[in-house]
């Protein structure tokens, strides 16, 4: 039989990020509500294929770990962005190693697919020197002209087979899972054919605006001390806070600030999420928050909940958990 099809949801963001291993990621929710994610995942011999939904708008700066090649296959254009480039045409997004890339979707879109695998196996079939054509046009790419002169005509057929794969994969046997396994190469082969002709990149203003938010993101994540100004961020970011403040809405559609202040909640809903000892005081004056009652509203405006109801869940999931095992004692006595 071919692998078991993984059908999840994922409550919270730390959880998501949790799950993934091929993805070395830093993802943030950027519009209120309750965050869901659900996914689908089914491991083929030589690749992985899978499909995502979230509820709310998201942003990720993520590197592909080791030499794979992670291809989004989106179903709607509208909203998305990489790299601070509106995505005009439906195409594929092609992430390979070591290529940092900033990736949006707004909030309610339509869930899109995904491929995993190897460039080594996938060169088998697309060929060495197509593979590194493509790890180097995709550097910089131009996302708003056409990249893959053929994708319209491949890339709902390959986006039919998944969900069918995705749908039954579970009654697969091994040949079956094969062959089905070779079609969608065959039609990502045909799907990921490069047009040279195009221009690949917007020019070197854009490029340097990437650059100063690539810093200026690595520098608020990796600092342990939470009240970063804006000043210092430009410092960091080498240039100054006009620059640093226009790269932000260009890049990420949002300010510094705004950035930072999104951060902090999503730390403290993943910290009152795993803590049910410390107090919600404690935990929220850590992450430099002084009126409680004006960060409580903003809180539930943001998460559609209040902080001690975040925390609640977690001692109920907790106690639910003490119970089965306890029923469970009981029965092997």
């Amino acid at each position: 039989m071919c692998s078991v099809v993984l059908d999840v949801k994922y409550s919270s963001i730390e959880e998501y990020r949790q799950g993934l291993s091929k993805l070395d990621m830093r993802v943030l929710q950027v519009t209120p509500g309750r965050f869901m994610c659900q996914l689908r995942e089914l491991e083929l011999p030589k690749v992985t294929i899978g499909d995502r939904f979230f509820s709310t708008a998201m942003h990720w700066q993520t590197a592909v770990k080791h030499d794979y090649l992670y291809i989004v296959l989106p179903t709607c254009n509208s909203g998305l962005s990489v790299n601070g480039q509106n995505t005009l045409i439906n195409q594929p997004i092609v992430f390979s190693k070591h290529q940092e890339m900033l990736f949006r979707i707004p909030i309610n879109y339509p869930k899109y697919y995904v491929i995993v695998m190897l460039s080594a196996e996938f060169a088998r079939y697309y060929g060495n020197e197509n593979i590194e054509r493509l790890k180097n046009h995709i550097i910089n790419p131009n996302y708003e002209k056409k990249i893959f002169p053929n994708f319209s005509c491949h890339l709902k057929s390959i986006c039919v087979l998944i969900e069918k794969l995705l749908n039954y994969g579970n009654l697969l046997n091994y040949q079956a899972a094969i062959d089905a396994q070779e079609t969608l190469l065959d039609l990502l082969c045909k799907l990921l054919k490069l047009d040279f002709t195009i221009s690949k990149s917007n020019g070197d203003f854009q490029s340097r605006q990437l650059a100063i938010v690539s810093r200026a993101l690595n520098f608020i994540h990796k600092n342990s001390v939470l009240n970063i100004t804006i000043p210092e961020l430009a410092k960091v970011s080498f240039c100054c806070i006009r620059t640093l403040e226009y790269s932000f809405k260009v890049v990420m559609n949002m300010t510094p600030k705004q950035y930072i202040i999104k951060r902090r909640l999503n730390l403290i809903f993943n910290a009152l999420k795993s803590n049910s000892v410390s107090s919600i005081r404690e935990i929220t004056t850590t992450y430099g928050i002084v009126n409680q009652g004006r960060f409580a509203q903003d809180y539930y405006k943001f998460f559609n909940e209040y902080p001690h109801q975040t925390q609640k869940k977690l001692t109920e999931t907790f106690i639910l958990k003490v119970m089965r095992c306890y029923k469970l004692l009981i029965l092997l006595k």
